[in-house]
């Protein structure tokens, strides 16, 4: 690592590990002045595609790089002082790096979805919002620092909001203003909890918080008061990156804007956003407050457990399929926190097992939830109920749509953790594996019977699709992007199911 001295002002930058950020930069910019040139120009609706898909690609291209070099690396660096050691506010880690693919091969299946849809019409304002959102996706996984971290999660957040009204109807504004109000609050609950952890440690950079907190009677410790006032500050934060992660009681905003949104902006929130929610949490709390993991921990249990319980009972009695999803997404947002809970302070290997789980079940997830909507965007798109139809629409859609079926069939099967989305399966172990470590056996037993509640509106959906047609047959002819959105988004399923220990064994022994 290059810090910069002491006499200087500016920071150093190592452009090379900053590349997976700059892709959508990159795109945006190119997209800018292709619009400036010929706004009015149809011809240049495909080289808007192009664009947007070659930043996506050079994000990934980066990561990749990053991944072959295989370092630790750090960048926008200050210099240390007295007692601090020198501190920085990107850090590329594997953690990083597997948050970062995960958002770049989400948000480039929903561009995939998006393209021949009614909210791209206007290509320009569509891929530059979208792209701008990844960005701070992007950059929210490398960020080790609060200020770095609030500007990241505003800009994965406020573009979303444009995305949802993007539909130009009354369903989209409502989704859009409910998804705004929420953004509001949780910022304020954000801003509050960051700064009763600067006045608390004096402190804006992570690896400085987590020495000011540490437990090591070689280092001077924080008084009890001073110490309950960061315990506050976290849970504030918990609170306040709750409501991108679709968790109870931050949920609300979450089936209206499903609703409102276009479908393939349904699928970016479902993907990219959750994605973003958990590398804030994970960066914040796991890697920024491991000294109190035994205040967060719990209270990120109950809220698990309310939030996959109360998603599964709702979801139970959806009809509409993206209304089912969108409560699916709440009861999945619940796996995906379940594992936290297991975190202790005072023991590094529990809280680096407990992420790992946390990553790897998002992993499955967001595979499983991809296959799912690239199915249900192809069937809105045909069904004369549009973004509202019901899952009634898919009934004997098998003898019709062998391939989609299959697609969605597999899909469900990985949501529900059956044969054959093993990746669905060995997703819900390693969750169980940290919580039943951590002997919380009451928080296991809500998610064993969570389980079961699951397979009733999946296995449900699932049928439909080999039960005998009534009605009006719904057959299609899919695009260039929604075929390859499909393969993509299905393959994927496919693939973690052969070689699961991708999700198992995701991230290696070293949480940073």
């Amino acid at each position: 690592m290059n810090y910069a001295s002491g006499l200087d002002t500016v920071q150093s930058v190592d452009w090379r590990l900053l590349a997976p950020v700059l892709g959508p930069v990159v795109a945006v910019a190119a997209i800018l002045v292709l619009d400036a040139i010929g706004p009015e120009r149809p011809g240049f609706r495909r080289l808007h595609d192009v664009l947007a898909v070659l930043g996506l690609v050079g994000a990934g291209a980066g990561v990749l790089l990053l991944v072959a070099d295989g370092t630790t690396a750090s960048t926008l660096c200050v210099p240390g002082g007295g007692l601090e050691l020198p501190s920085c506010s990107y850090l590329v880690s594997p953690l990083t790096l597997t948050l970062q693919g995960l958002v770049i091969a989400g948000a480039l299946v929903c561009l995939l979805l998006a393209v021949d849809g009614r909210a791209a019409i206007d290509r320009a304002p569509h891929h530059v919002l979208m792209l701008v959102a990844v960005t701070g996706a992007l950059s929210l996984a490398g960020a080790r620092d609060l200020i770095t971290i609030v500007v990241a999660f505003e800009t994965a957040s406020l573009p979303a909001i444009a995305l949802v009204a993007l539909r130009r109807d009354a369903p989209g504004a409502q989704g859009a203003f409910t998804l705004l109000l929420t953004a509001v609050g949780s910022l304020g609950l954000l801003l509050m909890g960051m700064a009763l952890l600067v006045l608390s440690t004096g402190s804006v950079h992570l690896d400085r918080i987590v020495a000011a907190l540490a437990t090591d009677p070689n280092l001077p410790q924080l008084s009890g008061p001073v110490r309950a006032v960061a315990a506050l500050g976290a849970v504030l934060i918990l609170a306040g990156v709750g409501f991108k992660m679709s968790a109870v009681p931050f949920h609300l905003w979450t089936p209206d804007t499903y609703a409102g949104a276009p479908l393939p902006i349904a699928a970016f929130l479902s993907v990219v956003s959750k994605t973003a929610g958990l590398a804030a949490l994970v960066v914040l709390l796991p890697v920024g407050l491991p000294g109190l993991a035994g205040v967060w921990a719990p209270v990120i249990g109950v809220v698990a457990a309310l939030t996959v319980t109360f998603g599964n009972l709702v979801a139970m009695r959806q009809t509409v399929a993206v209304r089912l999803l969108a409560w699916s997404t709440v009861a999945q947002a619940g796996w995906v926190l379940l594992p936290l809970s297991a975190a202790r302070p005072g023991t590094p290997s529990a809280v680096r097992a407990a992420t790992a789980a946390s990553v790897g079940y998002l992993v499955a997830y967001a595979a499983a939830s991809l296959a799912a909507f690239s199915v249900v965007v192809i069937v809105g798109r045909r069904h004369p109920a549009a973004e509202e139809h019901s899952i009634e629409a898919y009934r004997g859609l098998a003898r019709r749509e062998p391939v989609a079926s299959a697609v969605l069939a597999f899909a469900l099967a990985c949501l529900a953790g059956l044969p054959p989305g093993i990746v669905g399966l060995m997703a819900k172990v390693v969750v169980f594996r940290p919580i039943v470590g951590a002997t919380s056996w009451w928080l296991a037993g809500i998610a064993a019977v969570n389980v079961v509640f699951g397979l009733v509106y999946y296995v449900r959906w699932g049928a439909l699709l080999f039960s005998p047609a009534s009605g009006r047959a719904l057959t299609w002819r899919v695009s260039v992007g929604e075929g390859l959105a499909l393969g993509a988004s299905g393959a994927a399923c496919v693939a973690l199911s052969v070689w699961p220990q991708a999700v198992a064994g995701l991230l290696p022994t070293v949480l940073r």
